[in-house]
Parts: C-alpha cells; structure tokens; sequence
C-alpha cells in the first residue's frame, strides 16, 4: 500500500490490521507499527495528520447482475434436491438420478 503525507512524500507500508475505522501497517525498517485511524472518511495519522492511503489492490467496478446469473441448469437443480432429500447417499458418485421438475421436487421439500 501507498501511504501520501500532506507534504507529499509517499511510503509503501504493509498492512497488517484492518478494522472498520483503523488500520495498522508496518514501514520497511521499522520495528513498530503505525496507526492511521479513519475519521469522517478522511485517513488521519498518529500525529493528527490527514494522509491519503492507497490500498494495494484494485477498487473492484460495480457490476449489475441479472436473473440468469442465478439460474442453475435444471440437472444440477434436481442432482442437488436428491442429495438434499438423500443425504446417506455417497456424494462421490456421479450417477445423476432423473431430471424431475423442480416444482415437484420442492413441494416434496416444503411438506
């Protein structure tokens, strides 16, 4: 991680502990941590100054999910109902019993 002081002198630091509104990292060299806590969303460091953190990883982009995304194939539905319903059955086989129709096998599940 990147850690930019006010005067604009940058650090890589490691991140050690995160909580929701702290974070601990370790500075090459160093032998003790360094705290930084998060206050109204700004990072502020152990001496009380503001600091811009940039975390090692992408920020992930928001992505839109759409039904079909979590729709299984009717066989793997039904597979995972008769294990469900079957559970002494050996899971390592591969044998797939009969597709039935979900709503068969769910109104067997709700009586």
């Amino acid at each position: 991680m990147t850690i930019t002081y006010a005067n604009g002198q940058t650090m890589q630091a490691a991140l050690v502990i995160r909580t929701d509104n702290r974070i601990r990292v370790a500075f090459p060299g160093c032998e003790d941590l360094t705290e930084f806590t998060q206050i109204d969303g700004t990072w502020v460091s152990e001496d009380c100054e503001a600091v811009q953190i940039q975390f090692g990883w992408p920020a992930r982009p928001a992505r839109e999910y759409q039904e079909e995304d979590f729709v299984c194939s009717q066989e793997l539905a039904a597979r995972l109902i008769h294990l469900l319903l079957n559970p002494e059955e050996d899971e390592g086989t591969n044998a797939v019993p009969p597709v039935q129709s979900c709503d068969s096998a769910v109104s067997r599940l709700v009586m």
